[in-house]
């Protein structure tokens, strides 16, 4: 029988992210310090321990002092947590127990599917010929651009994970953001801040495409929202689907990508034109029953035509083919 893992009540744990490829090297390693920092960041953003942030911060020795909270409330988090975990208080589970006594282990992957949208690490994005590091994370009445530098688990006593994105974010202030008359925004991807407070929960980012910025040029990037189409977890609409899962959702590189139709930039004025892809589907009228003695005709009739494609048409026998 297939094992499950166990499942925990918290919201920041999510069953619908999926870390992928070979963990990485030494030198991506988090230290001490970032995994003291990593789980600072989950307990301050977890929505179950807000109720404990605010009794710390209400203490007359802390008295609203919001560095000293930083620095103390992880050992007064864990000392509560022993303290009442038999009693029957509403703000206490099991979970955050496990959360208090800090994570076990931190591994840290390049790649991560989040809700079938894939993510990569930006120093292996830049050896392929798609797009995925590109992150956006919405704060309070600011939105943060960078690109993804890490995937890091951290793993929690009894196999709790909590899945964090470690990101290089760009600078967002007035001189590294610029917003045209036709609301396309503008990110001076040189630039970087926030090195202090990498990390945001995977399952909160949104995907971004950077298509190069024709006007201002160098490395200002046009920051696109990636919105994924169709995308279903089998496990949520109850469905099994035998043998491997499909490839997760991927967006193309801005160059050198083929199969391309020719969209016109906003801003008119420079007279440039950018390349990217058409996603419409092409479909034909099919008769079923039309009658043809030529097998050639009934593929023709039974696949869609890849009216972009400059390979070679498939030559495969469809002469079996049962409509």
């Amino acid at each position: 029988m297939e094992e499950h893992a166990p499942w925990f009540n918290l919201s920041i744990v999510s069953s619908d992210v999926e870390v992928g490829g070979a963990r990485l090297s030494a030198e991506y390693a988090l230290s001490d310090e970032e995994i003291a920092i990593a789980h600072w960041w989950v307990l301050i953003n977890c929505e179950e321990v807000k109720y404990w942030k605010e009794l710390h911060l209400n203490f007359p020795e802390v008295d609203g002092d919001l560095e000293y909270h930083n620095m103390t409330f992880a050992n007064y988090f864990r000392t509560w947590m022993d303290m009442i975990k038999s009693d029957d208080n509403p703000n206490w589970s099991h979970e955050l127990l496990l959360l208090a006594m800090q994570p076990q282990r931190a591994r840290v992957y390049p790649t991560c599917t989040v809700n079938g949208v894939k993510f990569v690490s930006e120093e292996r994005d830049s050896r392929r010929r798609t797009q995925n590091s590109g992150v956006m994370a919405k704060g309070h009445g600011l939105d943060y651009y960078g690109v993804l530098h890490s995937v890091v688990e951290l793993v929690y006593a009894e196999g709790m994970k909590v899945h964090l994105f470690k990101c290089r974010w760009f600078d967002t202030g007035a001189q590294s953001m610029k917003m045209d008359q036709y609301g396309n925004l503008s990110v001076n991807t040189a630039t970087s801040a926030y090195e202090d407070d990498p990390f945001v929960f995977a399952k909160s980012v949104k995907q971004v495409f950077y298509l190069d910025d024709l006007a201002r040029g160098d490395a200002w990037k046009i920051a696109n929202i990636v919105h994924p189409r169709n995308i279903y977890r089998a496990a949520t609409l109850g469905v099994t689907i035998p043998g491997p899962e499909a490839d997760a959702y991927q967006e193309p590189n801005a160059v050198g990508i083929h199969d391309v139709a020719t969209v016109r930039q906003n801003n008119v004025k420079h007279g440039r034109v950018l390349r990217i892809r058409d996603e419409d589907s092409t479909f034909i009228d099919v008769d079923p029953n039309e009658e043809t003695d030529d097998d050639s005709d009934d593929e023709l009739r039974h696949r869609l035509p890849d009216i972009n494609s400059d390979t070679e048409e498939d030559s495969s026998d469809d002469s079996d083919y049962e409509p």
